[in-house]
C-alpha cells in the first residue's frame, strides 16, 4: 500500500487510495508554465542573519538526565524566582515558559518522519525556559550565570538558525562519505543525473514555490553563525557539500512534498525546517 501510494505521488496524482479522490495530492506544473523547467532554483538569500541569541533553559525533573541535578526535582518556589529574574533582565528580549509535555509534542510535529531522532530526544525533554538575547555579545555571561541557578540541569546557546522562517524543507544529499545503513549505504555521492533529476521534480511540484542551492562555503556560514561556545570545526561540511532548501506555497504541504523526494536517488534525508 506505501509502496504504490509512494508511486503515484512521484507521478503527481494520488486518486482514491489517498482518501482524496477528489484531486491531485500534489500538483505538477504543465509544460511551458513560469516555474517549470527549474527557474525556481537560486543561491541562498543575503539575509537577514538571525540577531542576538537564543537561549534553551532545561529544569531539573525526577527522571532528569543529566548528572548536574543529582537526582534533585526544581521546586515551584525556584521555577517561579528564575522566571522573575529572567522577565527582569535587561538582556533579554523574549523568554517563555516551555512544559515537558508542549516539549515533546513540538518534537513530535517537527520530527514526524524521524522515529530514530524521536526515540533518543524522547528520554531528554523536559520543562524549560526559552527565550532570546538582544545582544550575541551577552550569550557566554548569560550562559555561566544560568549554569549557577538552583534547579537548573542544562542551558543551551544558539545563534540563531538562518533557515528559519525562510525555507519549509531541507534536503540533503548523499556525499563521498558511506555510511553502514540508510540510503546512502555503500554507495557514493549523487550524481548530476541524481540532483538534475531531484531539481527536475522539486521545480515541476506547484506546490514549491522556490529552492535554495546552498553550498559548503554557505553551510558552513550558517552553522558558524548558530555556533556559540567551543571551537567551531569547519570541516563538517565536505568541499562537495550540496544541500537545497525549499519554500512551499504552503507550509502544511511539508509531509507530503517530503514524502516525495525522501525516497529519491541520491537523497541523504529530507526535513521541515526548524527540526532540530
Amino acid at each position: 500500500m506505501l509502496a504504490a501510494l509512494t508511486a503515484a505521488m512521484l507521478a503527481g496524482t494520488v486518486g482514491a487510495a489517498s482518501g482524496n479522490a477528489g484531486g491531485a495530492l500534489l500538483q505538477t506544473s504543465p509544460p511551458g508554465d513560469v516555474w517549470a523547467g527549474g527557474r525556481k532554483l537560486g543561491p541562498p538569500p543575503d539575509g537577514p542573519w538571525p540577531r542576538g541569541a537564543e537561549f534553551s533553559i532545561s529544569l531539573c525533573a525526577a527522571d532528569g538526565r543529566y548528572g548536574t541535578c543529582r537526582r534533585r526535582v526544581i521546586t515551584d518556589e525556584q521555577r517561579r524566582a528564575l522566571q522573575a529574574r529572567l522577565e527582569a533582565m535587561p538582556e533579554v528580549a523574549q523568554v517563555a515558559f516551555e512544559s515537558r509535555a508542549q516539549a515533546w509534542a513540538n518534537l513530535q510535529e517537527r520530527h514526524a518522519d524521524d522515529k530514530e531522532m524521536l526515540e533518543m530526544a524522547g528520554t531528554l525533554v523536559s520543562d524549560s525556559f526559552k527565550g532570546r538575547l538582544h545582544r550575541r555579545v551577552d550569550a557566554r555571561p548569560f550562559e555561566a550565570a544560568m549554569k549557577k541557578v538552583p534547579g537548573v540541569s542544562l542551558v543551551v546557546m544558539s545563534g540563531g538558525r538562518f533557515w528559519e522562517g525562510k525555507a519549509d524543507i531541507a534536503v540533503t544529499l548523499c556525499g563521498k562519505q558511506q555510511p553502514d545503513d540508510g540510503p546512502c549505504a555503500k554507495r557514493g555521492p549523487a550524481t548530476r543525473q541524481e540532483t538534475a533529476a531531484l531539481e527536475g521534480r522539486l521545480s515541476a511540484l506547484r506546490q514549491v514555490q522556490q529552492v535554495y542551492v546552498e553550498d559548503a562555503a554557505h553551510a558552513r556560514r550558517a552553522l558558524e553563525h548558530m555556533w556559540i561556545g567551543g571551537k567551531f570545526r569547519p570541516s563538517v561540511f565536505p568541499a562537495d557539500h550540496r544541500g537545497y532548501y525549499i519554500r512551499l506555497t504552503d507550509p502544511g504541504d511539508a509531509r507530503t512534498v517530503i514524502a516525495v523526494i525522501e525516497e529519491m536517488p541520491g537523497v541523504e534525508d529530507a526535513y521541515t525546517v526548524g527540526a532540530g
